[in-house]
């Protein structure tokens, strides 16, 4: 068999019984900052949010559906005033749990009551090397805080993480971000801004294909240099390039699970968003208001039934470059952006880079 043939095999084995490993649980939409480049607009709670009896339901739902790693975010989920409490309850029924905050109210005595729920680990968000950076969009003094934020998690013995969202506004400070990291002795996660929310209509600020490139192999060169650990990054597209990768994929010798073969994106195959009201969502909004809510619907029945999960794990409706790419299988380019660029989820990905001619690294096809 080719690669084509290899890879098409092994996709449709791994999405055959797809498991849901992790889930980013939104519990609030209600933020104590009003970052200028927010992508859900967070601030004011949303309606309808979980009570914390309804909250622990949808954790008992996600425990249930046997997932591995938990993720509160939000909005900021640190202004919730049961969020340790629901922490605590998510730690005792879910292997791994983590917040993702904006820092502000990380001081030693919340860092510490995070440590008790049994929390692994926290997410802080840093939007640049410098302070004016991080504080044009965050609001002044923030930047100081994360560091401080940093510093009170590694205290409570604490696995931190910075969280860079990358964008037009920043992309030049990247090595410095990953030096940043590297000197606090945490790991850097990256992933790319989108114009949503508060940020909707500043498409100007999207990376082109080149920076998104260059991005992806500085990244890609320092997880192979420090360890795959170190880095996180929605790893699209450079899996054209990553050999070592390709081989894993082609393996015979290896099965078809998390662990031995690349789908590209996870979004409804292992991973999973769940909203401040209890619905299950996808990356971007795709099959918003559709799919269920955890309140009353178990997400294994969700997970099995929903005609729209099975037909975003088909990759053969993927079309114009995506669907002729013979890398569509270990990749499918990024749904997210077909779905808000192109109004259709399965078109091509105007954001990859691969095999563009040079002046069309410099453009995006809105």
């Amino acid at each position: 068999m080719n690669f084509l043939e290899i890879t098409k095999q092994k996709y449709y084995d791994a999405v055959k019984n797809p498991v849901p490993l992790m889930v980013g649980f939104s519990i609030t939409r209600a933020c104590n900052l009003n970052c200028k480049l927010c992508g859900v607009g967070a601030g004011e709670p949303a309606q309808g949010e979980l009570t914390t009896k309804e909250a622990k339901t949808v954790i008992d739902n996600l425990a249930l559906s046997g997932i591995s790693h938990l993720s509160f975010g939000g909005g900021e989920p640190l202004v919730r005033q049961d969020i340790i409490e629901l922490a605590t309850y998510a730690a005792r029924k879910i292997e791994s749990v983590g917040i993702v905050s904006n820092g502000l109210a990380l001081d030693s005595h919340m860092a510490r009551r995070i440590a008790s729920a049994g929390v692994k680990q926290v997410m802080v968000s840093l939007d640049g090397a410098d302070i004016e950076t991080h504080d044009t969009n965050r609001g002044a003094g923030s930047y100081a805080q994360v560091i401080a934020a940093m510093k009170n998690l590694q205290d409570s013995n604490l696995t931190a993480r910075i969280s860079f969202t990358i964008s037009r506004t920043n992309c030049d400070q990247l090595p410095e971000m990953i030096e940043i990291a590297a000197e606090y002795g945490v790991n850097l996660n990256v992933q790319e801004f989108f114009a949503r929310g508060r940020a909707a209509g500043q498409d100007s600020l999207i990376l082109t294909r080149r920076e998104r490139r260059d991005m992806q192999r500085l990244l890609y060169k320092t997880q192979a240099e420090r360890g795959a650990g170190s880095i996180g990054f929605e790893n699209r597209y450079i899996i054209s390039e990553d050999e070592k990768g390709q081989r894993i994929c082609t393996n015979l010798n290896l099965g078809s699970n998390f662990y031995d073969f690349c789908v590209g994106c996870f979004a409804g195959i292992y991973s999973l968003f769940v909203s401040p009201t209890g619905e299950v969502r996808l990356c971007g909004g795709y099959g918003d208001g559709l799919l269920g809510n955890l309140k009353e619907t178990p997400l294994s029945k969700i997970w099995r039934d929903s005609e729209i999960l099975k037909e975003l794990r088909d990759r053969e409706k993927l079309t114009g470059r995506c669907g002729k790419c013979s890398y569509r299988y270990i990749c499918g380019g990024c749904r997210r952006n077909a779905y808000h660029m192109q109004k259709d989820v399965f078109a091509e990905d105007p954001l990859c880079w691969r095999g563009r001619s040079e002046e069309k690294l410099d453009t995006i096809d809105f």
